[in-house]
């Protein structure tokens, strides 16, 4: 199943990495693995990609009496 890539707008970028702040349109953004920055006839364009953690606890099994 292919999933087209939701395009939102790009007002701006604030990174400080000594201080480990990362803005993106002046809101944090978290679980951030890449970023990148593109200037191509006029446009900006930013491309981020996220990591996405998926976990489960395996089922304990009950003893029989």
């Amino acid at each position: 199943m292919e999933k087209m890539v939701e395009r939102k707008s790009f007002k701006s970028i604030y990174i400080d990495v000594e201080k480990g702040i990362y803005l993106l349109n002046g809101e944090e953004v978290s679980m951030v693995s890449r970023i990148d920055l593109e200037f191509n006839n006029g446009k900006w364009l930013l491309l981020i990609t996220r990591d996405e953690l998926y976990a489960q606890e395996a089922a304990t099994r009950r003893s029989r009496k």
